[in-house]
């Protein structure tokens, strides 16, 4: 019986693990090795490794975990739970089952892509989702982003702050007429034909094909649809809410869930998606996991 098992061994889980390893409590990590950021070379914004690849930092983490011997870290994943506050048991595809009597849940969100073909291959290279996370590195080159209805005025002047060269892909959706001339005004081109193919050479975008010719743009941001990344929290009970890209896990304000006894952390329990504020998150959900053990009606 562990004290508190962590699904997820990115940068939330990771931060939640070293917060009660150093509270010196039995912990077992459950990590894929396949995070969310995985396909993008550098991590940038967090402070003190702007630049390095995510993967790298989260080796780092993990080397420097192993320091703490309450601390298990398993390359498994957790197919099922069951269980309330104080014995909860997961079965895994690797380990069998096990036991704990709190659980954190941070094995992120996936993504889906629009069906566009060149897309997938570009992701995290040339097709980006975050400005703030990639859009420094390609500051004043031919951008584009996919519309996202209802929000075609605010993506086009955030983008604008990165390069005047900007088209918006409408993907044959519907442009009103204010919000044209609003682009107009700001400069940015609309192509209303459908978004055939994004093509690109080696993941770097070279052109998005659309139904009426091929257009030159080095880089495009696109907004994917995004869903924890397990069904956990649909099995353990847990309450969801809608966010801009998808539903995401509910907690409070010391990142527990509405299920007593299980907290949650990272993108997965967050719509606004950063390294950083998972890392964060994951502070707490640890430290408030702690705290549920030693003072329970506090929690």
């Amino acid at each position: 019986m562990y004290d508190v098992m962590i699904i997820g061994g990115g940068f939330a889980g990771l931060a939640a693990a070293t917060q009660l390893g150093r509270a010196r409590r039995k912990v077992v990590v459950l990590d894929t090795g396949k995070p969310r950021n995985r396909f993008s070379p550098a991590a940038h914004g967090i402070l003190g490794h702007d630049g390095v690849p995510p993967l790298e930092i989260l080796a780092a983490g993990r080397r420097q975990l192993a320091a703490y011997s309450t601390v298990t870290t398993l390359p498994a994943e957790a197919v099922s739970v069951v269980g309330s506050e104080g014995d909860f048991t997961v079965t895994t595809r690797a380990h069998g089952t096990l036991s704990a009597r709190r659980i954190i849940l941070a094995h992120g969100v996936s993504d889906t892509l629009p069906a566009i073909p060149g897309l997938q291959a570009c992701w995290g290279l040339s097709v980006l989702h975050c400005p703030y996370c990639h859009g420094y590195e390609v500051g004043d080159r031919r951008l584009g982003f996919l519309a996202f209805p209802g929000h075609e005025l605010m993506m086009a002047t955030l983008y604008r702050d990165w390069s005047s060269d900007l088209v918006m892909f409408a993907n044959g959706g519907d442009v009103d007429a204010a919000t044209r001339a609003s682009l107009d005004t700001l400069g940015v081109r609309i192509i209303d034909a459908p978004v055939l193919e994004a093509r690109h050479h080696e993941g770097h975008l070279t052109h998005i094909v659309t139904a009426e010719g091929a257009i030159e743009r080095d880089a495009i941001f696109v907004a994917p649809k995004t869903a924890p990344s397990l069904d956990l929290y649909r099995q353990l009970g847990c309450v969801s809410s809608p966010g801009h890209s998808g539903d995401y896990i509910t907690v409070g304000e010391r990142q527990e869930t509405s299920v007593p006894g299980v907290f949650a952390a990272g993108d997965l329990a967050r719509p606004m998606h950063n390294a950083t504020f998972a890392t964060a998150a994951g502070v707490l959900a640890g430290t408030m996991a702690h705290h549920s053990l030693l003072f329970p009606t506090a929690a």
